[in-house]
């Protein structure tokens, strides 16, 4: 079917949708609390009623001897609750339930002698009031907000959270690595299995509901993370009918430059998104469907000497259906099925600049979808039960080179180019087990029981079993071939490029010795939580979780079984109890996924390429005359290959490499790895001011254990290995747990909300500090492992790793949001909203080379290295700048009966700020006993000497006379690229209808 039509069908008959689904894990809330009588003595027999458009039915509950209730597995939504006994008033209060949160709703009834009143209270939604420290953003707020409407946009403006410039987009969750949080939509985990990163493309601005993000205090029934929790839930329907139409227009050239300024597109592009809900039958059937579509064509550009332009599109379709069904009474089944399709035309690979796209760009496709099954039941008056399964498919196809054959399957870079490619596919797209697939699946189990004491008060004890597992299938070829060729430079005759090659010049081969047979990280966990009310004082949160190991990497090894107990322990007093003020304290341990960049891809050959670098070429130099003729790019390798003795593809060269590693040669794990994990203690106080201000402040330790480390030293031996014919001995290096690395978290997260009228507000503000010497993650890769436990003789961690101010390190963030809705009569509405951010910078030193080999008796390494990374600066020794940033919206609305029009202009960074977020960070130094030529630099003894620094910017000569070791390089400290200062004054308008 037309994938159009398919978009179109799908908003206009959403019952066939349907049919195609079962069911979809919904993260829900709890509503708790005590009935008391105006004298403070609990009342039993009390009937609780909940009611809420997001609720199909109504559900009831009885307070217990000690006046207690509870009622879980709450969709989350507005609520009604109305609390009703004979001989007294009867009660109602207005609360909003939020994902994976327990609000606590307590509740005094006076005696009546005549008919009963009702009473009815509002509550502030964004800030939990419990133990666990959770900041939820509905829609209904950030529609009024200068936001991107995305989940990670929520999740920034909560306390604890940060970005930094090796997170790709993730965010640091109370100092935790990036990659290490749990997001979820409707209760499928969504990140990615490499990075981790949130796979937002999956997701329908308009379909979101609400965002949570737990950062501390987090209950046992959350694991496989050392971050943060994040869930997502989208819209499902009512009783009433109700839909969206909205398009957002966005053009790059509506906006400011920045101080380095880069080429813009005047071209307006729209973002189109479409939802609609409601009854097939009231109060037991719901459906909800949503799409968006977005289509961006534009002009790619190479750079000099062609400079050609070439059409590049990129498009972007959503759909979104989902089924909530009740057959009887208090038993629900939802369902959800996500689909997403991304097309590319013209695409390369976009971390390489390119000179010539005939050759290089390719169409490539990236089908994603989202499917859960949800059954949420209540089995008596204290036991309740919900039972889930869900899935998250994701795979790259046709990403690479159409020619697995050794000429034209061979790609060409240009080093004096910036290492430009002129020729040939980066990947291959038709080699055997070419497509890559990472996927991820959910089995979970959940019962609650409600337990009531006389002497121990009440608990709320939720149990579980929950079976999660990633697998990626991926055959990581490089190149059609096999092959790629490093040329020194290019010439070019104003039609054709002829790479030229010198003795500078090489060919590199990355050949897969054995395909993928799938990696599989599988982890079992069985968890209880008990939410224990002892009185109106005095609760505490008990759990423990037990998570379990079993990971096979790509070859079918297994590379971690082991198991973790995760303690979770917290305990609140409510100073008057009446909710007012709040003091609590928490221990928690948390234990991390074991990760597929590690132990399912780290260590083994299969589906992973083996490096043979260097094959310098020896002859008489190519293509170096400067009028011509030249050899083609194909004659060139063809003369290569023949000078070697390659004829076909999967043939060794008749010569040895410089270097060659093989992964499960010279790095394996031998035994099993342990989740990396992380002790956190909390101190926190919180409460309300009237009924309509909420406030927490918590202030977090965290001390992180356990880290991938790669140990290479005298006891981990040595290994031979035969490859290309060539008897190659490595030093053996062994994937293990370390805590030789440190990296501690020490935050004051402090957060409000103040709900009144027609005005919204909401503010946090952290103060943190992330110290340690160890990183442990990459923009492209996410989870590294750290170097710290290999070689110990050649280096010295004062100078190799020295401990400071992690780079993810933002000493304060301020996030302040606020709307008001200014009503012109009955139909016509201005709502101004506002975002203002502040974000101190984030440090970084001046780090080079120091050569180490004069200066060690070499112990019988094989491969010792002859320099090592040397800090000539502390490693926070400076920061970058700090950013202000305010932006602004303006939703004008206009009802018109049932329908709402808006037009919502808005702007970002309104004052036009330059703040400098990134900076260039390279430094020159001596390697040589004598001085370098270019730089007059000179080596020194890192064990024993301080090195010399030659001012920034000062001759060869200069630095040589001065006997420096060092210098910072000539743009050391500075900006080079638009993208390193922050996003200038942009502008764009979203408009559409609601009903």
């Amino acid at each position: 079917m037309n994938i159009r039509r398919r978009w179109i069908l799908l908003l206009l008959v959403p019952l066939l949708v349907a049919t195609q689904l079962v069911a979809q894990g919904l993260p829900t809330g709890t509503l708790a609390g005590r009935v008391t009588e105006t004298e403070g003595l609990a009342l039993p027999g009390v009937t609780v009623t909940v009611k809420s458009p997001a609720l199909q039915g109504t559900r009831t509950a009885v307070t217990n001897v000690n006046g207690d209730f509870v009622v879980p597995n709450l969709p989350p939504g507005d609520y009604v609750v109305t609390f009703l006994m004979s001989g007294f008033q009867s009660a109602t209060r207005n609360v909003r339930v939020s994902a994976g949160q327990q609000i606590p709703l307590n509740t005094k009834l006076s005696i009546s002698a005549v008919a009963a009143e009702t009473m009815v209270v509002a509550q502030s939604e964004t800030v939990s009031q419990t133990s666990q420290a959770a900041t939820t953003y509905s829609t209904e707020l950030t529609n009024k907000l200068p936001v991107p409407r995305t989940i990670t946009s929520a999740v920034a403006l909560a306390p604890g959270v940060s970005y930094s410039t090796v997170a790709a987009g993730a965010p640091s969750i109370s100092g935790a690595q990036s990659f290490d949080n749990v997001f979820t939509v409707n209760g499928v985990n969504i990140q990615d299995n490499i990075r981790g990163q949130p796979s937002e493309f999956l997701i329908i601005e308009d379909a979101v509901q609400e965002t949570t993000t737990m950062t501390s205090g987090v209950s046992a029934e959350y694991g496989r993370f050392t971050g943060g929790v994040i869930n997502a839930v989208t819209k499902q329907g009512g009783n009433s009918f109700s839909g969206s139409l909205r398009a957002t227009l966005n053009n790059d050239n509506w906006q400011k430059q920045s101080p380095i300024e880069r080429v813009y597109r005047d071209k307006v592009v729209p973002t189109y998104e479409a939802t609609l809900g409601g009854p097939i039958l009231k109060d037991r059937v719901w459906f909800f469907a949503a799409g968006r579509y977005n289509d961006n064509k534009y002009n790619g550009v190479t750079v000099a000497p062609t400079n050609i332009s070439f059409p590049r599109e990129d498009l972007d379709q959503r759909l979104e259906g989902k089924l909530t069904i009740t057959p009887v009474q208090n038993h629900t089944l939802t369902g959800s099925y996500t689909w997403n399709e991304r097309e590319a035309t013209n695409y390369y690979f976009t971390s390489l600049p390119l000179l010539d796209p005939t050759t290089t760009t390719y169409d490539r496709q990236l089908p994603s979808n989202l499917l859960s099954i949800n059954y949420n039941g209540v089995l008596g008056s204290n036991f309740f039960v919900e039972a889930q399964y869900s899935a998250k498919k994701f795979t790259f196809e046709n990403s690479g080179s159409r020619f697995n054959e050794l000429i034209k399957g061979t790609f060409v870079l240009v080093a004096d180019a910036g290492a430009a490619q002129m020729y040939g596919a980066i990947f291959c797209a038709v080699c055997p087990g070419s497509s890559e697939k990472r996927d991820n699946e959910d089995i979970l189990l959940k019962g609650t029981w409600f337990l009531s004491t006389k002497g121990l008060g009440s608990h709320n004890v939720v149990f579980g079993f929950d079976d999660f597992s990633t697998t990626r299938y991926s055959n990581n070829w490089q190149s059609g071939s096999s092959w790629n060729l490093l040329a020194t430079s290019v010439q070019y005759d104003g039609t054709n490029l002829y790479p030229v090659v010198d003795e500078n010049s090489y060919l590199a081969y990355w050949p897969i010795f054995a395909l993928s047979n799938t990696s599989d990280m599988k982890t079992y966990s069985l968890f209880v939580n008990d939410t224990w009310r002892l009185n109106d004082r005095f609760s505490f949160n008990v759990g423990l979780r037990w998570d379990k190991n079993d990971a096979k990497d790509a070859g079918g090894k297994t590379t971690a079984n082991d198991s973790a107990f995760s303690p979770r322990l917290a305990a609140n007093w409510d100073v008057m109890g009446n909710g007012k003020l709040r003091l609590s304290a928490s221990y928690a341990t948390y234990v991390g996924q074991i990760q597929e960049g590690i132990a399912g891809s780290g260590a083994t050959s299969n589906g992973a390429p083996a490096t043979f670098l260097y094959y310098w070429y020896d002859q008489d130099p190519i293509n170096v005359n400067s009028t011509g003729p030249w050899l083609t790019t194909e004659q060139v390798l063809a003369r290569m290959f023949q000078l070697y003795g390659v004829t076909g593809l999967g043939q060794f060269p008749n010569r040895s490499p410089d270097y060659a590693n093989v992964p499960g040669v010279n790095a394996i794990i031998r035994d099993s790895l342990k989740s990396p994990k992380t002790n956190e203690y909390v101190l926190g106080i919180g409460g309300t001011l009237g009924t309509n201000f909420v406030y927490r402040i918590d202030a977090v330790r965290r001390e992180f254990k356990d880290f991938y480390s790669t140990k290479k030293d005298m006891s981990t031996g040595q290994v031979t290995a035969v490859l290309g014919g060539t008897e190659l001995t490595y030093d053996l290096g062994l994937i293990v747990n370390s805590d030789t690395p440190e990296r501690e978290y020490t935050g004051l997260h402090t957060s409000f909300g103040w709900r009144t009228g027609n005005l919204n507000l909401a503010a946090s503000w952290t103060w943190s500090h992330l110290v340690g010497n160890f990183i442990g993650e990459t923009s492209g890769s996410g989870p590294v492992t750290s170097g710290l436990d290999s070689w110990p003789e050649y280096r010295d961690l004062k100078w190799f790793a020295p401990r400071g101010s992690l780079a993810g390190d933002q000493r304060h963030r301020v996030r302040l949001v606020g709307s008001y809705d200014w009503r012109l009569g009955s139909a016509f509405t201005i709502t101004p909203g506002l975002v203002q951010t502040v974000d101190t910078g984030t440090p970084y030193g001046a780090v080079g080379s120091a050569a180490v080999y004069p200066f060690v008796t070499d112990p019988g390494y094989a491969e010792a290295p002859n320099t090592n990374t040397y800090y000539f600066t502390p490693r926070d020794a400076y920061r970058t700048d700090t950013i202000y940033r305010t932006d602004l919206s303006l939703n004008l609305s206009a009802n018109l009966g049932p329908v709402e029009i808006f037009v919502m202009p808005q702007v970002y960074n309104v004052f036009n700020s330059d703040g400098i977020q990134t900076v260039n960070t390279s430094v020159n130094s001596g390697t040589r006993a004598t001085p370098n030529a270019s730089t007059g630099l000179i080596r020194f003894n890192p064990f024993t000497t301080a090195p010399i620094e030659c001012p920034q910017g000062a001759t060869a000569a200069a630095c040589q006379a001065a006997g420096a070791n060092w210098q910072k390089g000539a743009n050391f400290g500075r900006p080079t690229s638009a993208t390193h200062y922050q996003i200038p004054m942009r502008y764009f308008v979203t408009m559409g209808i609601r009903f």
